[in-house]
């Protein structure tokens, strides 16, 4: 596994990646309601194949309010955690200060 590099912390790439360092398993819906994007696909592949990020993909399935009793199927994104473990181990330091400067602008601190 190639050493992953961030994206820049006032993107809505930086805040996915923030999300999968810290632990979390999420989907569209979760991010959108979050941060009121539509393209979590795109920033998740950018973060796989840009930035080297190991992210998986676990789909899931729930059935839709159509009335045709569609299901729908989507994913969670998740970084394994031992994977994130190591990932931790590897970049230290560097790692938390991403976590926070992200969280930081998330609140409105962008100085």
């Amino acid at each position: 596994m190639r050493k992953p590099t961030f994206p820049r912390t006032g993107t809505l790439t930086a805040r996915s990646l923030m999300r999968l360092v810290s632990g979390q398993k999420f989907t569209h819906r979760d991010f959108q309601n979050e941060t009121a994007s539509y393209r979590l696909s795109g920033y998740i592949e950018q973060l796989r194949n840009r930035h080297g990020w190991p992210i998986e993909t676990k789909e899931e399935t729930a059935h839709t309010s159509d009335k045709t009793g569609r299901v729908a199927t989507y994913g969670r994104y998740f970084i394994e955690p031992e994977v994130l473990a190591m990932l931790r181990a590897e970049l230290g330091e560097r790692l938390e200060r991403f976590i926070d400067a992200v969280k930081r602008f998330e609140g409105g601190n962008h100085a």
